[in-house]
């Protein structure tokens, strides 16, 4: 499903990370421990990554901070991150990897984008949350994300393999949100519950840190989600209001 004419994109994006986007470090750690996974069991670790539409940098920061060699792309965000470590403009190749989280449910024609990226790498690792069947209304899915209005493709799991036989690729997806295109096998197990691992014994420093005693807690990125766009709703009726357009001469 997609928008074919969004007018508003020049608004939608004066903030280029959206304000009601409280997932964003946490989202960032998930994408972490899922790529090194993939990488250290189907990947070269040694090889060069991308991040493509970056965002602020912080998923490549922490992807080299963890020893790997990515570099970032974003023509509409600023780095913050990683300054220094941006991929030359035009993209060239080859890229051991691309990641592109959280971007294909903003892009205007994913098949162009498809055709940019898919000479550029054999591996692509991306989210988007898949469309429920039936397509739930408007009102009644939060992805949609009508109060910052930069979704505008929403992907079903056969709209992704029809996507990824057009540029040659094999296709696995988590059923959800987690989706690898690739040109090689796919380990099945990759998208498995991990397996409990044995207790391994640490230095003394770490052993120390695991006696702390745990709390937890429920996350609160729903909840101030909600807030947030509880109150772009407000601003956005106030601006739609008569009483907040000026009076004319």
């Amino acid at each position: 499903m997609f928008v074919p004419d969004p007018t508003w994109l020049s608004e939608a994006y004066a903030e280029p990370i959206n304000r009601c986007d409280t997932g964003y470090v946490w989202r960032n750690l998930w994408a972490r421990d899922k790529m090194r996974e993939y990488i250290e069991s189907d990947l070269n670790p040694n090889g060069r990554f991308l991040d493509y539409a970056g965002g602020y940098g912080l998923f490549v920061r922490l992807m080299r901070d963890a020893g790997y060699d990515f570099r970032w792309s974003d023509l509409y965000c600023q780095n913050l991150f990683v300054r220094g470590f941006e991929a030359p403009e035009p993209l060239t190749g080859p890229f051991e990897a691309v990641t592109a989280f959280e971007v294909f449910e903003h892009l205007t024609n994913p098949t162009q984008e498809m055709k940019k990226l898919s000479v550029i790498t054999s591996c692509l690792m991306f989210s988007t949350v898949l469309v429920p069947e039936p397509a739930p209304n408007l009102e009644d899915w939060w992805y949609y994300g009508l109060e910052h209005g930069q979704h505008i493709a929403f992907y079903s799991r056969e709209s992704l393999a029809v996507l990824a036989q057009q540029f040659g690729y094999e296709f696995a997806t988590d059923g959800a949100q987690l989706h690898i295109f690739s040109r090689k096998q796919i380990s099945p197990a990759f998208f498995r519950e991990p397996q409990p691992q044995p207790r391994i014994r640490w230095w003394r420093f770490w052993a120390k840190e695991q006696r702390k005693p745990t709390v937890s807690r429920p996350s609160l990125i729903g909840h101030d989600q909600d807030l947030i766009v509880k109150q772009m709703e407000q601003e956005n009726k106030w601006r739609a209001s008569p009483m907040s357009k000026p009076a004319s001469s």
